[in-house]
């Protein structure tokens, strides 16, 4: 190699050492150092550096809200899916309801014979999909899905033993839902417990 371009080589090895490096001279950094008898003017071009296009830090609109009022109790918010649509989806037994007060509504359904379990939550009163879709850094495997016409992340991908879908119901109302199954299809249940309460929802159960 040249020892012209072995000294291009050098100066981008040491650029977070050394400023201003040329083929020729390098910047007066205050210390006496020797000079050529005779100087060339240096022209400095300078060099922008685009900014990098922030990431998108939306979700999908919502472009169809859906209103979950009628099932915003500790009594009802098991009735997201009812037990005939449960039993379907291969989880028999009666939904074991549970809330935060002024946070979220929560059901939990569990198959204790095939090791399957579904916990929703019904959020009241927080940017569920938009929290979740500003995190999506933190995982590594997701996807935006269409769910019975709702945008929502899945979290997970099957083969998985557990997996998580977050549906945007309106600006301020979501639900999140945790799914785990032993042999390995808990996202393929997640979506599917998912698409069934946005039908009941949008009345088309």
């Amino acid at each position: 190699m040249r020892a012209g371009t072995w000294r291009i080589v050098m100066c981008f090895l040491v650029a977070g050492v050394l400023t201003g490096c040329t083929p020729d001279e390098r910047k007066d950094t205050g210390s006496t150092s020797t000079t050529p008898t005779s100087t060339a003017r240096s022209t400095t071009t300078s060099i922008s550096t685009p900014p990098s296009t922030p990431p998108q830090t939306s979700p999908p609109p919502i472009t169809r809200p859906l209103d979950p009022s009628r099932y915003a109790s500790e009594r009802t918010v098991c009735d997201l899916l009812t037990e005939a649509q449960a039993m379907e989806l291969g989880l028999p037994s009666p939904g074991d309801p549970s809330s935060i007060e002024g946070t979220f509504l929560s059901c939990h359904r569990r198959h204790a014979l095939a090791d399957r379990e579904v916990n929703y939550d019904l959020w009241l009163d927080s940017d569920l999909l938009g929290s979740t879709y500003r995190g999506l850094e933190e995982y590594e495997d997701w996807e935006l899905r269409d769910i019975a016409g709702q945008p929502a992340v899945v979290i997970g991908a099957d083969p998985a033993r557990a997996c998580r879908v977050d549906i945007g119901l309106g600006k301020r109302e979501g639900i999140e839902l945790m799914a785990s199954d032993d042999d390995g299809k808990a996202c393929a249940v997640a979506v599917a417990v998912a698409e069934q309460i946005v039908r009941n929802l949008a009345g088309d159960g």
